[in-house]
């Protein structure tokens, strides 16, 4: 059983260490294959341009670099001004809301104010129509107070004549006596 232990043992040895040996011939292989695309990338091709065309593209760059930051100055201030025309869109659509809401209430009163009027009018033309009535009413009495006093009068002096012509048949019917 030793023996099989022991061939065992060096079988797993033996096994590891063709396992490292692969594992460093990967590692080596990979490394030549890097260095090998880094040298290449590392040289950088040259072109030759004359000075005076090297001198405008350089001046060209300088300016297209200039203008480039103008467009961002002029870019960025145009965004700061969009985002603060949004703030006060929204400020002013809140606004808008309250005074929706404000005109929406002012509606409602003036609707209620209209009923109220209405029901002021009703009223005064019930009141017009009474005190019409009313005023017919007063001149009928006057009339009739008017008629009563006439009849009043007339019928005083009906009595007084009858009294008068009374007293004077009284009287001459007892002188003759």
């Amino acid at each position: 059983m030793r023996n099989v232990k022991y061939t065992s043992t060096r079988l797993n040895l033996k096994l590891l260490l063709s396992g490292l040996l692969c594992l460093l011939v990967l590692c080596c292989s990979s490394l030549v294959h890097a260095s090998s695309s880094t040298a290449t990338s590392q040289q950088e091709e040259t072109i030759t341009v004359p000075l005076s065309d090297w001198n405008k593209l350089k001046t060209n760059l300088i300016e297209a670099d200039a203008s480039i930051k103008s467009s961002n100055l002029s870019l960025n201030e145009a965004q700061s001004l969009t985002v603060k025309q949004a703030t006060e869109l929204q400020e002013l659509k809140i606004i808008n809301e309250e005074r929706a809401k404000d005109l929406t209430a002012l509606k409602d009163i003036n609707k209620k104010q209209g009923e109220e009027l209405a029901k002021a009018s009703e009223v005064i033309t019930e009141q017009a129509s009474s005190l019409e009535k009313a005023s017919t009413s007063l001149d009928e009495l006057k009339a009739e107070i008017k008629n009563n006093k006439r009849t009043e009068q007339r019928l005083r002096r009906q009595r007084d004549t009858w009294a008068i012509s009374n007293a004077a048949l009284f009287l001459a019917g007892a002188l003759r006596r």
